[in-house]
């Protein structure tokens, strides 16, 4: 993995974060068959599960992101560039960190999407099961 810190402690810090970012990005992604009422069920409940990590990872992505942001501003404190010129490096110096950390916002609202769609489906086959 790229080194995104110079502190080994804040290094290690992020690749764990980002492994279990992918834990819960996987939960996420995984593909449910919206005919099979047990699989909704067990998807809902896998989901609802790992909300606590991806609520987690943000919190430890947004604060690293903080971190580096404050550490890069530092660096550049006493240079002679213009605020915008700044911004920019401290942009491109945070943006693996910073892509993370958005992406983790993401992924939490799609699975909030997620369960409002699976208790949909669990609501229509619900439905089904009675009229018959």
């Amino acid at each position: 993995m790229k080194e995104v810190f110079t502190d080994a402690g804040l290094q290690k810090a992020f690749e764990q974060t980002v492994e279990q970012y992918e834990k819960f990005r996987a939960v996420v992604a995984k593909q449910v068959d919206c005919s099979n009422p047990a699989e909704i069920v067990g998807q809902m409940t896998e989901l609802t599960g790992v909300m606590a990590i991806g609520a987690t990872c943000k919190a430890k992505f947004q604060f690293l992101t903080e971190k580096l942001s404050f550490m890069k501003a530092m660096d550049l404190n006493n240079s002679n560039m213009g605020a915008t010129e700044k911004k920019i490096v401290i942009a491109y110096e945070i943006g693996d960190c910073s892509f993370y950390n958005n992406l983790a916002e993401l992924v939490i609202k799609e699975a909030h999407y997620k369960i409002e769609m699976l208790r949909s489906a669990l609501s229509l086959a619900k439905q089904e099961m009675n009229m018959l």
